[in-house]
């Protein structure tokens, strides 16, 4: 080996060994919110913040843009059922247990109101940006509840995107979110946006400003987001027969006031849970640079061979 060949070599084993030195999980204080919980492989980045829900704050790898806007919070619905408020849930001090080198337990407190306790199991890949969320609700009443896990991902996304169910309950193959808070219903006749776009068996939301809530009964178990140049994605189980009880949908998207968040949202069935018994639901997510040119939704199936790559559907 020549002395060019022995250099490279050695700053190889130089940055694995600087990767690895980082690695793991540790306390640190993010965007001056404390005791937040880092977790890293060297190359990927998710920081949690266990005193407020237990929330995800920030996705990233390679040193890029945070994906998240807000973050991203495993809540109960379905939302068309108007759960009880559920602070204890949502923004609740979450107990942390560390599991592993690159993964974390985050338990909440118990909620009176819906009978409910989360616990979320994160672990990271060793390598790449691949994480494992298992998100488990536990009935702690001593009656039968009844609720699904609804994972809503605030993120920068620019364009959002999930396959069409062809044998669809919708005429449409996909429904909008009509009506106030209260006697809100879902739209599978004629819905309307001009920010989603059907491009083959995709359905596409575009930028733009505010758009109502858009979802689908999708059984492709995967729901998809893209921000210059980053692919990121979810996968999901879904239930033949399960019982997606906020408008038939098993994923949704929404877009705030400004348009400058689009919140990425894959639903878990309802489940009628006695009391002391569990359901987990289980997710894959992966961030990836790709070197792809989108501008316009008509480009975005160029996106589907990286999808491919970037993991297999998850069995119910």
């Amino acid at each position: 080996m020549n002395s060019r060949g022995i250099q490279i070599l050695a700053a190889a084993v130089c940055l694995t060994a600087c990767l690895s030195a980082s690695a793991g999980v540790k306390t640190i204080t993010f965007e001056n919110r404390d005791n937040c919980l880092e977790i890293t492989n060297g190359t990927a980045r998710l920081v949690i913040i266990p005193g407020a829900g237990g929330r995800v704050l920030h996705y990233s790898l390679d040193g890029g843009p945070d994906f998240y806007a807000s973050g991203c919070q495993i809540d109960i619905g379905p939302e068309l059922d108007y759960p009880p408020n559920h602070p204890a849930l949502w923004s609740g001090p979450y107990a942390v247990e560390i599991l592993g080198p690159l993964s974390v337990k985050l338990t909440s407190p118990e909620d009176g109101a819906t009978g409910l306790q989360l616990i979320k199991v994160i672990e990271m890949d060793k390598e790449g940006a691949g994480v494992t969320v298992r998100a488990t609700m536990k009935n702690i009443s001593e009656k039968d509840v009844a609720y699904c896990l609804w994972d809503r991902t605030m993120t920068n996304a620019d364009y959002g995107f999930f396959p069409l169910n062809p044998d669809s309950r919708f005429k449409a193959r996909w429904s909008m979110r009509r009506g106030e808070p209260g006697s809100w219903r879902y739209d599978g006749e004629n819905p309307s946006s001009p920010r989603v776009q059907i491009v083959g068996d995709l359905l596409v939301t575009v930028p733009g400003k505010k758009m109502e809530k858009v979802a689908a009964d999708s059984m492709a178990g995967w729901i998809a987001g893209f921000m210059d140049g980053w692919l990121y994605i979810k996968r999901f189980p879904v239930e033949s027969d399960g019982d997606y009880a906020d408008g038939g949908n098993s994923v949704e998207f929404w877009v705030n006031d400004r348009g400058t968040m689009t919140e990425i949202e894959p639903l878990s069935p309802k489940v009628t849970l006695k009391p002391g018994e569990t359901y987990t639901f289980h997710e894959r997510w992966d961030l990836r640079r790709v070197d792809v040119e989108i501008n316009s939704a008509e480009d975005i199936p160029k996106l589907l061979p990286y999808v491919k790559k970037m993991g297999k559907p998850l069995a119910p």
